[in-house]
């Protein structure tokens, strides 16, 4: 019992700190101009890391930038910047 709920906090720490990094590389990325993350990732980090709706809506948010990047360059090499998720 004790195992699984030690478990259960430490899958959930291992995903907040996740989605905070990538929070902090979106951010970062719209810092530099990038009209298309400004306007595509709106999923908080606590909803992306704590519920599923949230992490869907986060994972919608990658293709919806992807797409409108290519849309926009023709390519995708902008988005190199997401290789680390």
């Amino acid at each position: 019992m004790f195992e699984r709920l030690r478990s259960a906090v430490t899958d959930t720490v291992i995903e907040l700190t996740g989605q905070r990094e990538f929070t902090r590389d979106i951010k970062a990325q719209a810092a530099t101009g990038d009209r298309e993350a400004a306007a595509t990732f709106r999923t908080g980090t606590l909803a992306a890391a704590l519920t599923g709706r949230g992490r869907d809506a986060r994972g919608q948010e990658v293709v919806d930038y992807v797409q409108q990047v290519i849309d926009t360059d023709g390519d995708a090499t902008r988005v190199g910047w997401l290789h680390r998720r």
